[in-house]
C-alpha cells in the first residue's frame, strides 16, 4: 500500500492553490520512501507502490547517521542515477545486482518532505532545510533539496514553467504552505506542472524498430499499451538501450506498467502523437 503523498495536475486543480506558494523544480526521478528502523538501524528503500527498491544499501550508513542526529526516521525522496530516469529505473529495479555500466555513476536523493512531521508545510520546509544542512555536515553529499522559489500568483507559476522547459527540465511541483502530509493520498497541496497530457497502462505488445530502408534494428521501436479505460496507444521514441533490452527480454516487460505522453485525444478516443516516456511502478 502506498505510504507517500502525491499531487494532482496543475491544469485541473490550479484554482485550489493558495498563495504565496512554493514552486520546486520537478525532476524525472524514482520516488523513494527511506525508512530507518531505530531498533536495529536497518534501512529500507520502498517505491511509491510499496515495493522494495534495490542496490541502495551503499547509502545505509549515511541515512542511519542522519536519522541519529535529526531524530527523524522516514524521508520522502526521489532517487536519480546518472541524470536520467531510465538509468534510475535500471538501478533500483535490478534485483540481481547493480548493472555493470552504472557502477560509479553519479547519484542523488532529492528530499521532498518529512512524512512523520505534523503541521503545515511552511514549518516542514524549515526542518527540511536543516536536515539538508546536517547532511552536508556528515558528508552525505548525495542528499539535496529541490531548487525552488516563491510564486504569489498563478501567472508566476506559468512563467517559471516556461523557463524550466527552456532549460530542459521536466516541470514543476507547486506546494501550498498550509497543507499537511497525507499518507497514500493525492492532495491539492501539491500540484504538478507538466508539459503535456500523459497516460499510463500495461504493455501488451512490443514492436521492433525498423530503419527507413526496412532493416530490422534489433530493438523495440514502439509498444502497445492498454490504458485503464480500455483504450490503446502505441507510443514510439523508446531510448535505444531500453529498446534493446525490451526486444531481447520481452517477457520481462509484457504486463508491466509504462507511461506515455501525447498531444491530445481524437474524436475516436485515440491518442495523437503518443511518445514513450518511461517504465513505472504498477498502480495499487
Amino acid at each position: 500500500m502506498a505510504e507517500l503523498m502525491k499531487g494532482h495536475k496543475w491544469r485541473d486543480r490550479k484554482h485550489k492553490m493558495t498563495y504565496p506558494a512554493w514552486v520546486e523544480i520537478k525532476h524525472d526521478e524514482i520516488r523513494c520512501h527511506v525508512i530507518v528502523n531505530p531498533q536495529n538501524w536497518a534501512v529500507d528503500y520502498i517505491s511509491f507502490a510499496g515495493k522494495p527498491l534495490h542496490n541502495l544499501s551503499e547509502f545505509d550508513a549515511k541515512w542511519v547517521e542522519l536519522a541519529q542526529i535529526t531524530g527523524l526516521y522516514e524521508f520522502d525522496c526521489g532517487f536519480e542515477a546518472n541524470g536520467t530516469y531510465n538509468d534510475s529505473y535500471r538501478w533500483v529495479r535490478s534485483s540481481k545486482g547493480l548493472p555493470a555500466d552504472l557502477v560509479g555513476k553519479p547519484t542523488k536523493f532529492l528530499l521532498f518532505d518529512l512524512p512523520t512531521l505534523d503541521g503545515r508545510f511552511a514549518e516542514r520546509m524549515g526542518v527540511r532545510h536543516n536536515v539538508a544542512v546536517l547532511a552536508l555536515s556528515i558528508d552525505f553529499g548525495n542528499l539535496f533539496q529541490p531548487a525552488g522559489s516563491w510564486a504569489h500568483v498563478p501567472e508566476s507559476v506559468d512563467a517559471m514553467f516556461t523557463v524550466a522547459r527552456e532549460c530542459g527540465l521536466e516541470g514543476l511541483m507547486v506546494k501550498s504552505l498550509d497543507h499537511t502530509y497525507e499518507r497514500g493520498k493525492r492532495t491539492d497541496g501539491w500540484l504538478k506542472v507538466k508539459p503535456e497530457d500523459d497516460a499510463d497502462g500495461i504493455i501488451t505488445e512490443i514492436h521492433e524498430a525498423i530503419s527507413e530502408d526496412g532493416t530490422p534494428l534489433g530493438r523495440a521501436g514502439s509498444v502497445t499499451i492498454e490504458v485503464e479505460d480500455g483504450s490503446e496507444a502505441s507510443p514510439h521514441g523508446i531510448a535505444h538501450e531500453l529498446g534493446r533490452d525490451m526486444w531481447e527480454n520481452k517477457a520481462k516487460y509484457i504486463g508491466q506498467w509504462a507511461e506515455f505522453r501525447y498531444m491530445e485525444r481524437d474524436r475516436q478516443g485515440g491518442y495523437r502523437h503518443p511518445v514513450f516516456h518511461r517504465m513505472r511502478e504498477a498502480k495499487v
